[in-house]
C-alpha cells in the first residue's frame, strides 16, 4: 500500500493529527500511532468518511472510498470512547464467546492460554477482550522463530504495482496492455512512453490539486453523525 494521508480526530481529548502511513489493517495503524505518541486507550476507531467501524487489529481500512464525489485513499479515523471497559463478570459465557469471535481473538488466546477459547476462564476471556478494546499491540501479534529478514531481497525485485489495486483495474490493463502492443509493433518508441509518462504525472497532479479537501468542518460533521 502506498503512503496516504490520515487524519485522526479524538473525540476525547478534542486532539486531532496528520499522518502519512502504509497501514493496511487497524493493528499496522495502531502501532504506528503507538511510536509517534498518539493515544488511543478506549477508544473505539470509525473511518468518517466510509462510516466504517473497525472493530479489531485484523480489520482492513477502506480503500479508495468515495468523499464528494471523487474517490480518494485518504482516511478520518474518528477515536470515540463508545469503548466500555467490561468489569469483572459483567458478560455471560455466550458473550464472552461472541465478542471474542468478533474481535478475531482465537488464535491470540489460544497462543497465550495454551488451550482454545472454549476451555479458558470466562474472566480471564475478559481480560483479553478488555485488552483488544484498548488497543493491545500483542493481542494478535505472534512472531515466527524461523522468519527470515528478505527486505533486501525484496528491495533487489523491482517493484510492479497490481492494477488490482485501481479502481478500475479492467481499464487501466486495457491501457497499459495497449501500451506494451503498440511499442512492440514500433507504433511507440521509448521516448514517446516518456513522454506519455511525463503527461500522465502532470495529468495527475493537476487532479490531485483539484481533489476536494478534508476540512474541519468535515470532521465535525462526521462526529456529530457517527
Amino acid at each position: 500500500m502506498e503512503e496516504r494521508k490520515i487524519l485522526i480526530a479524538n473525540s476525547k481529548t478534542q486532539k486531532r493529527y496528520e499522518i502519512m502511513s502504509n497501514a493496511t489493517t487497524l493493528g499496522e495503524l495502531q502501532d504506528q500511532m503507538t511510536a509517534q505518541g498518539i493515544d488511543f486507550t478506549g477508544m473505539t476507531f470509525t473511518e468518517g468518511i466510509s462510516k466504517t467501524q473497525l472493530l479489531g487489529r485484523d480489520s482492513a481500512l477502506p480503500t479508495n472510498v468515495m468523499f464528494k464525489g471523487q474517490p480518494t485513499n485518504d482516511l478520518v479515523m474518528l477515536l470515540t470512547n463508545t469503548t466500555k471497559q467490561i468489569s469483572s463478570g459483567a458478560i455471560d459465557r455466550k458473550e464472552a464467546y461472541r465478542l471474542v469471535k468478533e474481535l478475531g481473538l482465537q488464535e491470540a488466546i489460544a497462543e497465550g492460554e495454551g488451550q482454545n477459547y472454549t476451555r479458558v476462564k470466562t474472566e480471564v476471556l475478559e481480560s483479553w477482550i478488555n485488552s483488544a478494546q484498548n488497543g493491545c499491540s500483542d493481542c494478535n501479534d505472534v512472531v515466527d522463530p524461523d522468519f527470515e529478514d528478505t527486505e533486501d531481497e525484496e528491495k533487489a525485485a523491482p517493484a510492479i504495482p497490481d492494477v488490482k489495486t485501481a479502481p478500475h483495474p479492467e481499464a487501466v490493463e486495457w491501457y497499459y496492455m495497449g501500451l506494451k502492443a503498440m511499442v512492440k509493433s514500433g507504433l511507440l518508441y521509448i521516448n514517446d512512453i516518456v513522454v506519455i509518462a511525463d503527461l500522465t504525472l502532470e495529468l495527475y497532479k493537476r487532479l490531485k490539486e483539484e481533489e476536494p479537501k478534508i476540512t474541519d468542518a468535515d470532521i465535525d460533521n462526521m462526529l456529530a453523525n457517527i
